[in-house]
C-alpha cells in the first residue's frame, strides 16, 4: 500500500506549484473522478484543502462547526482514499522504476567477448584475435580454428615438455583444441596450462584455474587428468565442467556424459579420501577442508555460461553477482549488507549477450534490490 507521506508530498508539490506534468495529469484525473462522484460544487482548491485535512485527520470526522457540504466531502473522500492511493502507488512506482531504468541504461556496459592470451614456453605472450573464437595445436604450431597460423612452436629439448598457458581476462572467453583432440571452453578470468604435445607421456595432465568445460578424447592407455588447487579430475570417457575459482568457497565438477572420478588433494586425518566416481548428472563439491560430496544437479546451470546464458537455479544474489562481475569485468559493492544479498534467491535464465543493464533490471524485478552503475563499479542497495 502507498505510504501516506508519499501521497502528502505529491499534494504539497501541487499546492506549491512544483508538480511535473505527469503528476499534475494524475491529480487532475483524481479530481475529475471526485467531482463526478460528488456533485458538491467544490473548487479544486477547496478539494485540495479537504485532502490536506484527510492527511492530518485520517478518517476522523470534522467538528460540528464545519459546513455540511465539507463534512459530506470528507466522509466520501476518506472512503475513496484507500482506493485512489493504490492507483497513486502504482503511478509513482512506475516513475521510480523508469528513473532507475534510465540510470542503468545511461551507464551501461557491454557483455564479455572472445578475449585471451597464450603464453609460450619461452615466456612470449601472444594476444589472440578477438574476432576468432578458438585456437588449436597442430603438428607445426598454433593456429586459429579456421586454419590461420598464429605461431610456430620450436621443438622441445629432449626430455623436456613445453608448457603453454591459455588465459582469459574478466570479460573474456576462448576455446582450444589440444594436441590429442580434446576440446576445452575457457570461461572468464580463467587459465589452462597444458603441454604442446602429449606424445610419449604416461598421462595427459593439464592445470586449471577458474572455469572450463571439457570434451575429452578418451584414451585408456593415457589418462586425461585436470588438476586444480583442490582436486584431480580424471576422465573415464567424458564431457564435464569444472568450476574452481579462488573466490568461491567450493570447487565444483559436474559430469555431463560418460564417466569420471574426482580426488581431493587435501589429507583427511592423515589419509587421502578415496576417489569419488561420478555418473552423468552428478556434481562433486570439494569443501575447503577437502571433503568431497556428491549430489544430483541440473546440468543446464553448469553449462549455462558455455551456451551463452546465465542460468540461476536457486542461487543467492552474491554468488550470482560474482558470475556477472567476471563476465562484465566489474567491482561489486554492497550497501545493503550481508542480510539482503544472502536472502535473495534467483531462479531463471538471462542471456550473457545482454547488456549489463538488462541483466540487472531482471534481478530487480524478482527481488527487493536496486543497482547503480558507476564506471566499472556496481553498487547493490535495498
Amino acid at each position: 500500500m502507498m505510504q501516506q507521506e508519499e501521497i502528502d508530498q505529491l499534494l504539497e508539490k501541487k499546492h506549491a506549484g512544483n508538480c511535473t506534468p505527469e503528476e499534475i495529469a494524475f491529480l487532475e484525473s483524481w479530481y475529475v473522478q471526485w467531482n463526478r462522484d460528488l456533485p458538491l460544487g467544490l473548487t479544486a482548491e477547496e478539494l485540495h484543502e479537504d485532502l490536506l485535512d484527510i492527511k492530518t485527520m485520517n478518517t476522523i470526522l470534522p467538528s460540528e462547526s464545519k459546513s455540511k457540504k465539507l463534512k459530506q466531502g470528507l466522509l466520501i473522500a476518506a472512503s475513496l482514499f484507500l482506493i485512489l492511493s493504490t492507483g497513486l502507488f502504482f503511478y509513482l512506482q512506475s516513475q521510480t522504476m523508469k528513473n532507475g531504468t534510465d540510470q542503468l541504461a545511461l551507464h551501461d556496459i557491454d557483455p564479455g567477448s572472445n578475449k585471451a592470451t597464450v603464453t609460450l614456453a619461452n615466456g612470449r605472450k601472444l594476444h589472440l584475435n578477438d574476432l576468432k573464437g578458438g585456437i588449436m595445436i597442430g603438428n607445426s604450431g598454433l593456429a586459429y580454428n579456421d586454419g590461420t597460423d598464429i605461431s610456430q612452436l620450436s621443438p622441445a629439448p629432449k626430455g623436456t615438455i613445453q608448457q603453454l598457458t591459455l588465459a582469459t581476462p574478466k570479460g573474456g572467453q576462448y576455446q582450444i583444441t589440444l594436441s590429442d583432440g580434446t576440446r576445452v571452453w575457457l570461461n572468464a578470468a580463467s587459465a589452462l596450462k597444458f603441454p604442446s604435445s602429449f606424445a610419449g607421456l604416461k598421462e595427459r595432465r593439464v592445470e586449471l584455474t577458474g572455469e572450463a568445460y571439457f570434451e575429452v578424447t578418451h584414451n585408456g592407455r593415457q589418462p586425461f587428468r585436470v588438476q586444480t588447487a583442490t582436486q584431480i579430475a580424471e576422465d573415464l570417457g567424458t564431457s564435464f565442467n569444472i568450476n574452481s575459482y579462488s573466490d568461491e568457497t567450493t570447487a565444483r565438477t559436474t559430469l555431463i556424459a560418460g564417466a569420471m572420478q574426482v580426488q581431493s588433494l587435501k589429507d583427511l586425518q592423515g589419509k587421502k579420501q578415496a576417489p569419488q566416481v561420478l555418473i552423468p548428472g552428478q556434481q562433486a563439491s570439494i569443501a575447503p577442508g577437502g571433503t568431497i560430496s556428491l549430489r544430483s544437479v541440473n546440468t543446464a546451470e553448469a553449462l549455462g555460461w558455455k551456451n551463452g546464458d546465465f542460468v540461476f537455479d536457486g542461487e543467492n544474489l552474491k554468488s550470482a553477482m560474482r558470475k556477472i562481475a567476471r563476465w562484465y569485468d566489474l567491482e561489486i559493492v554492497y550497501e545493503a549488507g550481508e542480510k539482503t544479498s544472502s536472502a535473495l534467491i534467483l531462479d531463471g535464465l538471462v542471456s550473457r549477450k545482454s547488456k549489463l543493464s538488462e541483466v540487472l533490471k531482471w534481478i530487480e524485478t524478482v527481488g527487493n534490490v536496486r543497482f547503480k552503475i558507476e564506471g566499472r563499479r556496481v553498487t547493490v542497495t535495498e
